[in-house]
């Protein structure tokens, strides 16, 4: 009898793990509607996902861009700790607005590892994103992650 408890309980736990994979193969992103300051974030950080800092830069306030040239972004960006993109889980926390500013929590969730012999791992953190409408577009006020900063002793 107890064995075949055992074998019941093994075939139940089988069971929930092919459907826990097969349920995170299927999800899929929330794409968020245009024009909202959750829709900016997700474009910079898929201008991140593909190398594109001319995009990056342009999502950034004219007061920030004022502060750094293109050149100045580009050169914070090689040399800050690289990350690879592709590893990287954004969920959206919260967005508030204060004012005339937008503040947009995202817990990023990085995978790590996962070779032959590797480990996998994933380390959490939380950012916020400052955002504030400019000619009709969300523009970051404060330099976003994963652009930290700017080399701005040009």
């Amino acid at each position: 009898m107890t064995k075949w408890w055992v074998i019941g309980v093994g075939a139940v736990l089988g069971v929930l793990l092919i459907v826990s994979i097969v349920l995170a193969l299927l999800s899929e992103e929330t794409v968020f509607e245009p024009g909202t300051p959750e829709r900016a974030v997700q474009d910079l950080l898929r201008a991140a996902e593909d190398d594109d800092i001319e995009i990056a830069y342009g999502m950034l306030s004219e007061e920030l861009q004022e502060k750094c040239t293109l050149q100045g972004f580009l050169d914070a960006d090689a040399t800050s700790f690289s990350l690879n993109y592709e590893d990287i889980r954004a969920t959206l926390l919260d967005a508030k607005t204060i004012g005339d500013t937008t503040f947009v929590g995202v817990r990023i969730t990085q995978f790590y590892g996962g070779g032959l012999f590797d480990d996998r791992g994933e380390a959490s953190y939380n950012k916020r994103y400052e955002l504030r409408q400019e000619g009709g577009e969300w523009k970051f006020t404060e330099y976003p992650w994963p652009y930290d900063y700017c080399d701005e002793t040009e």
